[in-house]
């Protein structure tokens, strides 16, 4: 009998073992710094990795920038673009001072683009002011749970006592299930727009989930050197939803893959079909283009051809203007053109 029991013991321990290695086996292995795994549907945390460790967010926060300004803002809505987005630091769209907007194209270029000049435009004219817009955003946060979070800037970039948690970043998106219009943002890979004076952009999102697995895999990528990189999103297979949010990876990728298959096992690697490249416009379409062909052509670099008008395209038409003894204010006038003409034969 004696016997007997200490064999029953021994097989038990080498099977609980073996079952913890599984487990084991089974975690996903993630650089990021936290994360965690959110079911939609039963509340239930499917993992989790230092979930309330407080970290700067990036530009994740345009998530819930986008969900206030909706609340405030008719999608439908003309916003006039403020004289501050000159001294907002990139990733921006270069929008104009004077230049109009519809609100759903401020949001989409904020979600798709991570456009810090479109999120701080929309916190102006949602919240009154960007300080106005960052209390909105916090009693916004803790209405839907968020504790350990404290929101200041609308795009995310970095900030003094600006942080939060994958658990409230998951809670976050949690809420944006209920906001439609984000959700179908979310899944576009590309798409173009124009100020109410015709100027034309094209925007592609930065989330390379949208080519490389056939699931639903959406959601808000963000990186500062503080923050690295962070992603908060859902995947979606069948009718089931689970909530990824990740900050501090070093792998954002390869953890995403990661925390994708954990609840549904692995999915496709990669899309088969092939993405085709949109078509760059020709310069003579656009009178950005036309200025960046002429310059480049005249020996001074304006940087890519993509119809911006940002600050390399100014520096290199105040060179330009320098050389040809016109005054050097970085805008083309007419003589400007008249000396420029010569460039586009």
């Amino acid at each position: 009998m004696k016997r007997f029991l200490l064999t029953f013991l021994f097989c038990s321990v080498v099977l609980v073992s073996l079952s913890s290695v599984v487990c084991a086996q089974q975690m996903p292995c993630i650089t990021a710094r936290s994360a965690v795994l959110y079911d939609c549907d039963t509340g239930q945390i499917l993992y989790a990795k230092m979930p309330n460790l407080k970290r700067a967010p990036a530009s994740t926060v345009k998530l819930l920038t986008a969900m206030v300004a909706m609340d405030r803002l008719a999608l439908s809505e003309v916003i006039t673009i403020p004289h501050f987005v000159n001294s907002i630091e990139p990733r921006k769209l270069n929008l104009r001072p004077g230049e109009r907007y519809y609100v759903r194209d401020l949001i989409r270029a904020s979600l798709m683009y991570s456009a810090n000049d479109a999120a701080e435009t929309l916190a102006d004219a949602a919240g009154g002011s960007r300080a106005g817009f960052a209390r909105l955003m916090n009693e916004k946060a803790r209405s839907i749970g968020c504790t350990n979070s404290n929101y200041v800037r609308a795009s995310g970039l970095p900030a003094n006592n600006q942080y939060s948690t994958s658990y409230d970043m998951a809670l976050v998106m949690k809420e944006i299930q209920k906001y439609p219009f984000i959700i179908d943002t979310l899944k576009i890979r590309g798409i173009s727009f124009q100020s109410l004076g015709g100027r034309r952009i094209y925007i592609k999102s930065h989330n390379r989930m949208l080519w490389r697995d056939s699931r639903e895999v959406i959601g808000k990528t963000g990186w500062t050197r503080a923050a690295s990189h962070c992603f908060v999103g859902h995947v979606r297979v069948g009718s089931r939803k689970v909530v990824v949010s990740m900050l501090g990876s070093s792998n954002m990728w390869a953890d995403v893959k990661k925390l994708a298959d954990f609840p549904f096992g692995p999915g496709p690697v990669v899309c088969t079909a092939q993405v085709k490249k949109r078509p760059k416009p020709s310069y003579k379409n656009n009178s950005t283009y036309k200025l960046q062909y002429a310059l480049k052509k005249a020996g001074f670099n304006p940087g890519p051809a993509d119809g911006h008008y940002g600050s390399r395209t100014r520096y290199a038409l105040i060179r330009f203007q320098k050389s040809h003894g016109l005054p050097a204010t970085g805008y083309a006038g007419q003589l400007t053109w008249k000396k420029l003409k010569r460039y586009l034969n």
